[in-house]
C-alpha cells in the first residue's frame, strides 16, 4: 500500500523550490525566464521567501538563486564580482507572484542566456608565474590575491564580472584562476586533470610561462594538454610574463617600455617558446609584464582572436579599456571577489 506524502510538507514553496533547482542543474541549457518552468521557479523563490523571511525578494535572493544551480552544474562555489544586475530581476520575481507582468521573448531570455553565453577563460601555468597579477591587469578589478614571494591560488575559483550592459543585455566574462603546478603537496597529474578539464570547457585558454629557460614542467604539460584536449591550438594564447626582468635589465622607466637589447631578449624567448611548443603560429605567443602594466592590449587581441568571432567580441566588450581602472567598482566591497 503506497502512502502519501502530507501535502503541507511536499508542496511547500521551500520544498518546491529545491525540486526546481535541481531540474535547472540538470539541464544542459538555462530556463527561458518566460517559460513555464522558469515561472514557477521563480514564483516559489517569491513564495518561499515571504513565508521564511516575511519580506519580498531583493536582489541578493536572485543571486544566490543563480549562483545555487551554477555551482550544482559546475561542481564549483562561484564568487561574484558585482551584483547590482540583479535588483530588476527581484522586481521581476515579486511581479511574478501578483501575475501582474507579461513577459516577451526578448526579456524572457535576458537573464536565462546571461550565465551560459559569456566567454569562459582560464589562466594556467606553473605557480608563481604571474597569473593572479596578469588577471587583475586584464580585469581592471582586484580579483585575485597577489605576492611577490609564493603562490596565492590555492583552489579552482570561479568569478562572474559583471562590467557593464550592452543592448540591455549585462556584459561580463567567467573566468576561471586555478592553482599552478609544481606544488609538490599534489601529484602532478592531479593537475594535468584539473588543466584537461577546464581547458575543454573554456574559449579561451591562457598558457602561462616567464623569463626562465629551463621549466621542463610547462613543457610536460603542454604536450600532455595538447594530446588530451582537442582543438586545443585554436583556442590557445602563450602569455611569457615578466618582460621586466629580461636581459640586460635596463628598462626605460620614462617610457616604460624594455629597450631594444631587452626586445631582442624577448623575441629570442618567443622564438624559443615557438619552437619547443611547436606552434607554427607564433603571432599567439605573447610576452608581457603584469608589474609594469606592458603590452597586456597585446595579450587582450590574441584572447579576442582565439575565442572567435562570437565570443571574440563579447571579451572585447568585458575586458577593461586600456588605461582605464575599475578599481572603484570594488570600493567598500572587496570581500565579494575574495
Amino acid at each position: 500500500m503506497s502512502v502519501s506524502k502530507a501535502a503541507s510538507i511536499e508542496h511547500t514553496p521551500g520544498v518546491l523550490l529545491e525540486q526546481y533547482i535541481a531540474g535547472a542543474a540538470a539541464q544542459m541549457n538555462p530556463i527561458p525566464m518566460d517559460s513555464e518552468q522558469g515561472k514557477q521557479m521563480y514564483k516559489a523563490l517569491a513564495q518561499h521567501v515571504w513565508r521564511e523571511r516575511q519580506r519580498p525578494v531583493v536582489a541578493s535572493d536572485v543571486r544566490d538563486l543563480w549562483e545555487r544551480i551554477d555551482s550544482m552544474k559546475r561542481g564549483a562555489t562561484v564568487s561574484y564580482a558585482i551584483d547590482g544586475i540583479h535588483f530588476w530581476a527581484a522586481d521581476f520575481v515579486n511581479s511574478l507572484c501578483t501575475g501582474a507582468v507579461e513577459v516577451d521573448g526578448e526579456c524572457g531570455q535576458r537573464l536565462a542566456a546571461w550565465l551560459d553565453d559569456w566567454p569562459n577563460v582560464c589562466v594556467l601555468g606553473h605557480s608563481g608565474r604571474g597569473k593572479s597579477s596578469t588577471i587583475n591587469r586584464l580585469f581592471g578589478v582586484r580579483v585575485a590575491e597577489t605576492s611577490h614571494h609564493e603562490s596565492c591560488t590555492s583552489s579552482v575559483t570561479d568569478y562572474r564580472l559583471v562590467t557593464g550592459s550592452f543592448l540591455n543585455r549585462p556584459t561580463g566574462i567567467t573566468l576561471w584562476d586555478v592553482p599552478g603546478y609544481g606544488d609538490e603537496r599534489l601529484p602532478f597529474e592531479h593537475y594535468v586533470q584539473l588543466y584537461k578539464r577546464l581547458a575543454r570547457k573554456c574559449d579561451v585558454v591562457v598558457f602561462m610561462l616567464d623569463n626562465e629557460w629551463g621549466a621542463h614542467l610547462d613543457l610536460k604539460m603542454f604536450r600532455k594538454l595538447k594530446d588530451r584536449v582537442r582543438g586545443l591550438t585554436k583556442k590557445l594564447v602563450v602569455t611569457i610574463n615578466k618582460a621586466d626582468l629580461f636581459y640586460p635589465h635596463d628598462w626605460n622607466d620614462e617610457k616604460n617600455t624594455p629597450s631594444n637589447k631587452m626586445l631582442s631578449s624577448i623575441q629570442r624567448r618567443i622564438d624559443a617558446a615557438a619552437t619547443r611548443l611547436e606552434l607554427k603560429d607564433s603571432s599567439r605567443i605573447v610576452a608581457i609584464s603584469a608589474m609594469k602594466d606592458w603590452n597586456v592590449y597585446g595579450l587582450v587581441t590574441a584572447m579576442v582572436d582565439a575565442a572567435g568571432e562570437s565570443k571574440g567580441s563579447k571579451m572585447l566588450r568585458a575586458i577593461r579599456r586600456n588605461g582605464e581602472g575599475s578599481e572603484e567598482l570594488l570600493e567598500g566591497d572587496e570581500d565579494a571577489v575574495e
